[in-house]
């Protein structure tokens, strides 16, 4: 979508509705939004009007998975998919609320102020219709119900002291949910078992070792068993998972929904020309792209986002990158 024509601020956001906060610019097919609570996208002028006859619980889904996919392009052949988006249960909102609060305040005893617009960017992230179900989210169910969150109580609270913070049971939590396997040293590899993946198989290889790991292929193993009882064992003794997504294979997308539900992170990869491809649902994480002929960027980019996210494992086996 190419910008040329007006740029109109504190117009009504094509998604959520919020006014007078927006700035929306007419483009050529459509519109670019910039919304304090959806964040950054872009939406198509049929695909617009369609969601403005949306029920105000499908726009608040909608606008929670705009907030997870940033920057992203909505056609009208997206809304089949989008209007569909199930409704999170008070459990499922709360959970994704503190995720999120412990990645953008990720050192323990850091403030945090849900305020202003702050508010509104939480209210999409935990699928709150409003800023009373986010009030009841922080307050009732993760600080009161589950103490997941401190606030100070009292008459004689002073205004620099209103902000919340995450509490340390709130963290035992979160590293329980991260680390299913937090002694494991293994990186499992899902990916397509073809030649012309070889070079990019190599990369990532690479990258899991220099990063202080150590790659697992299920097709590399000896093995007197059957391959499927091999590869949900190799997953449930591992740290982590990788899938790359070219060649879009259902066993790839099944290996990394598998490793979800037992609790371990993907990180997931895609050749950059099939990035399209992806299914809808993998959208929301942040994949990184790689290309042919690019390898050494591929196996930097994953030893970065392991590092980032685990940091270097215990096992001595870096080189040069």
């Amino acid at each position: 979508m190419d910008t040329f024509a007006i740029s109109i601020s504190n117009a009504a956001c094509p998604a959520c509705g919020l006014t007078n906060l927006c700035e929306v610019t007419t483009v050529s097919a459509g519109y670019k939004v910039r919304c304090p609570r959806c964040g950054n996208f872009s939406v198509g002028e049929l695909a617009a009007q369609e969601i403005a006859r949306w029920s105000t619980q499908q726009k608040v889904n909608l606008s929670g998975w705009i907030r997870e996919n940033q920057d992203c392009k909505i056609v009208y052949s997206d809304l089949d998919k989008l209007i569909d988006l199930r409704n999170f249960t008070i459990g499922e909102k709360a959970e994704k609320l503190l995720e999120y609060l412990a990645h953008k305040h990720p050192n323990p005893g850091e403030q945090i102020m849900p305020f202003g617009h702050v508010s509104l960017e939480l209210e999409a992230v935990s699928r709150a219709s409003a800023r009373s179900e986010l009030d009841f989210l922080l307050r009732e169910y993760l600080q009161k119900e589950k103490g997941f969150m401190l606030y100070p109580e009292g008459d004689l609270i002073s205004p620099e002291e209103n902000f919340y913070r995450i509490s340390p049971t709130g963290w035992a939590y979160i590293d329980s949910k991260r680390q299913a396997n937090p002694n494991s040293q293994i990186g499992f590899i899902a990916m397509w078992f073809d030649d012309s993946v070889k070079d990019a198989w190599a990369a990532i290889d690479k990258g899991i070792s220099v990063a202080g790991y150590k790659p697992f292929r299920v097709d590399q193993k000896q093995h007197n068993n059957k391959i499927d009882d091999e590869i949900i064992a190799g997953i449930r003794g591992s740290k982590f998972l990788v899938a790359d997504l070219t060649g879009h294979r259902g066993g790839v997308y099944y290996e990394a929904g598998f490793a979800q539900g037992f609790g371990l992170e993907v990180i997931w990869l895609c050749r950059k020309n099939e990035l399209e491809k992806m299914h809808f649902d993998i959208r929301q994480y942040n994949c990184i792209p790689w290309e042919d002929g690019n390898m050494a960027d591929l196996t930097k980019a994953l030893k970065d986002r392991i590092e980032a996210r685990f940091g270097h494992g215990p096992l001595n086996n870096a080189t040069a990158m």
